[in-house]
C-alpha cells in the first residue's frame, strides 16, 4: 500500500500526523474498514519508528515546501519505506 504525502506546506512528520488523524476519523465512519485500517496501521507505525529529524536533514524534500511526488509505503512484510519521485529511500 502507498500513501501519497502532500509536503507543499509542511514537513513529512506533520503530514503523517495529519493523515493519521484523518484516517482514524474515517475509520469510525466507514462501512468497509479494511483499506482504512491498513492505512492507519502504516501511518501509526511510521509515527512510532521513523526518525523524522534525521530524514528531514538528509532529504530536503521531506522538510516541506516541496512539490515532488512523496509516498509512504509498506511492503508485504510491513516494512515501511518512503518513495521520492518513485525512488525508494
Amino acid at each position: 500500500m502507498k500513501i501519497k504525502l502532500n509536503l507543499t506546506s509542511h514537513c513529512i512528520e506533520t503530514e503523517t500526523k495529519r493523515l493519521y488523524n484523518q484516517s482514524v476519523l474515517k475509520y469510525f465512519k466507514a462501512d468497509n474498514k479494511g483499506q482504512i485500517e491498513k492505512q492507519v496501521e502504516i501511518l501509526q507505525h511510521a509515527l512510532q519508528t521513523l526518525d523524522f529529524g534525521k530524514l528531514r536533514s538528509i532529504y530536503s524534500e521531506l522538510a516541506g515546501q516541496c512539490d515532488d511526488n512523496i509516498e509512504l509505503a509498506a511492503d508485504n512484510h510491513n516494512q515501511i519505506f518512503i518513495l521520492i519521485n518513485g525512488k525508494k529511500i
